[in-house]
């Protein structure tokens, strides 16, 4: 089975600015996703996709594919993410030919294991090719949000009242950015990252989960490398 794994990197961050090249033990934030791919030793080809032309240097050093800057239309805000996958999915075949699953690594998150990205491939085979999406266990439940209107707190779930013991709040997850794995038809159809009928694959380790997206994850990041 050929797997091609698409490392995305936009240039410009928001909440932590040029998180993609921010140092973490002593290597840039991007590298780590480098390494963990190339080690896994699972992928027909590794292609990275960004508009930012230093990432696309430090790639050659790792022999990353990184054949192209992305297009501005598929680096804005408002891009949606599948778009700029399919863009670089589409490049590859036209080069190389078909794949039977597109493997999408974020560089935002530099404890993923090899075994989560072996265990996942081993999934997605057994289960003809469906989507394989890795998520981890909510810390905090939205029963127990609220909303503020005029200077008032409100349930974020109508008709809440917070009276319901933790212990019996329904198992919830969340998405961790650790992994996707898609047949390109699927992602074609659907166009999306989070197909109908996907399957969870559960991470159990916070560190692993853990998606660097701001400075306070930054901190947490350096806290668990160090270890």
């Amino acid at each position: 089975m050929k797997i091609l794994a698409i490392i995305t990197a936009r240039k410009n961050s928001k909440r932590l600015k040029k998180k993609n090249k921010i140092l973490l033990n002593k290597k840039k934030l991007i590298e780590h996703t480098f390494l963990v791919a190339k080690k896994s030793n699972q992928f027909k080809e590794i292609l990275l996709t960004t508009d930012d032309k230093d990432l696309i240097k430090l790639s050659k050093k790792y022999k990353i594919l990184a054949p192209w800057i992305r297009p501005k239309s598929l680096s804005i805000d408002i891009a949606p993410s599948y778009k700029a996958v399919l863009h670089a999915y589409y490049w590859f075949k036209e080069k190389f030919g078909q794949v039977d699953g597109v493997f999408i690594l974020q560089p935002t998150s530099p404890f993923r294991k090899v075994e989560t990205i072996k265990n996942m491939i081993k999934i997605f085979k057994k289960n003809k090719k469906k989507s394989i999406i890795s998520v981890s266990k909510c810390d905090e439940h939205p029963e127990w949000m609220v909303k503020l209107k005029n200077n008032k707190i409100l349930p974020f779930i109508s008709n809440k009242n917070f009276t319901k013991p933790s212990q019996s709040l329904k198992k919830l997850y969340k998405l961790n950015g650790v992994g996707y794995l898609i047949a390109p038809s699927i992602l074609e159809k659907e166009k999306t990252l989070i197909p109908k009928n996907s399957i969870p694959y559960i991470i159990l380790s916070k560190i692993e989960s853990l998606d660097i997206n701001d400075p306070e994850d930054y901190i947490i990041a350096k806290k668990f490398a160090k270890n």
